[in-house]
């Protein structure tokens, strides 16, 4: 009796196998769709993370929400703090060598009151991008106070000099003829040569007002000054009278001097009348005796020859 033989069925492809590899090639596909649609990743440096949450603090440029902060940790030194952010694909082109960063929070402050909004959405983080090419930097340096000029502004900037006490703060308003111009950046003492420096940004189109014949002065309050030939009360603006300012103009009967450029370093004198005492660049000093009496002669009384004033 000869045994019985197995008998062997051959069968197609089983459909059933169709779902798991469907699936996996979904899900390659999202993978690598996501990998290649997604934003840069970038670090920014902050001193202190007030008001950032992880997830939940947004990026913004120009109102438009741009970002996300991933993470927030402490730096290596534990002196600031480390911010994870993801940026959307399409503002690569933001990120420059000057790019700016930094918190939009409630402030009140001499220039006025700012992102009250954020009282009920929370902070988030500003993006300036500056003029810069666009570069692959993934690593930046956020700025602890909202800038006083926001990057790529049209103007010039320059700075002034003093030996006087501090008179003008960060955010002051420069003047020119009444009209506010510009603004006070930054204002330090320099410890070599026992100066306070200040440093102005004068908006276009008033920065061809500035030229090297150009003087600046304190424009803080009212300038009264008595003389016999009488009383002469001078305020440059209301927002000076308020809040201080620096004023410039040309000394009278000077012309116009060459364009001012970037980093043109200039003197700041106390008050309009100190501009106009020696407008000469070349000058000599003498000493007149009188043997009669010099009563009702003042400080800053012209020196005339023939009706023309020659000296101060």
């Amino acid at each position: 009796m000869s045994e019985a033989q197995p008998i062997v069925e051959k069968t197609g492809f089983s459909y059933i196998w169709l779902v798991p590899i469907v699936a996996a090639v979904l899900g390659v596909w999202m993978v690598i769709y996501d990998l290649s649609n997604r934003g840069p990743t970038i670090s920014i440096r902050f001193a202190t993370a007030e008001g950032i949450e992880a997830g939940k603090t947004k990026i913004r440029s120009r109102s438009v929400e741009i970002g996300t902060v991933l993470s927030v940790s402490l730096a290596d030194n534990l002196e600031s703090v480390i911010l994870e952010a993801e940026l959307s694909e399409s503002v690569e082109r933001l990120l420059r060598e000057d790019t700016q960063f930094w918190v939009v929070r409630p402030r009140v402050g001499v220039g006025g009151v700012s992102g009250l909004g954020t009282i009920l959405s929370g902070a988030y983080i500003e993006l300036v991008a500056g003029e810069g090419a666009a570069i692959r930097k993934r690593f930046f340096e956020g700025l602890d106070e909202v800038p006083v000029t926001p990057a790529g502004s049209p103007g010039v900037r320059i700075s002034l000099v003093s030996q006087l006490t501090k008179s003008l703060s960060v955010g002051d308003a420069v003047i020119y003829r009444g009209f506010t111009v510009g603004k006070v950046e930054s204002a330090m003492v320099d410890l070599d040569g026992q100066l306070i420096r200040y440093d102005l940004f004068i908006n276009a189109p008033f920065d061809s007002f500035v030229t090297r014949s150009t003087r600046f002065w304190d424009a803080g309050g009212i300038a009264i000054n008595t003389s016999t030939e009488g009383i002469d009360v001078r305020v440059d603006s209301l927002v000076s009278l308020i809040a201080g300012g620096v004023a410039f103009d040309l000394p009278a009967g000077e012309r116009d001097g060459a364009p001012a450029v970037h980093g043109d370093e200039f003197n700041l004198f106390p008050d309009y009348a100190s501009i106009n005492q020696n407008p000469y660049r070349y000058s000599a000093e003498f000493v007149v005796l009188f043997d009669q009496s010099l009563r009702g002669l003042h400080p800053g009384a012209p020196v005339e020859f023939r009706g023309i004033r020659v000296g101060t």
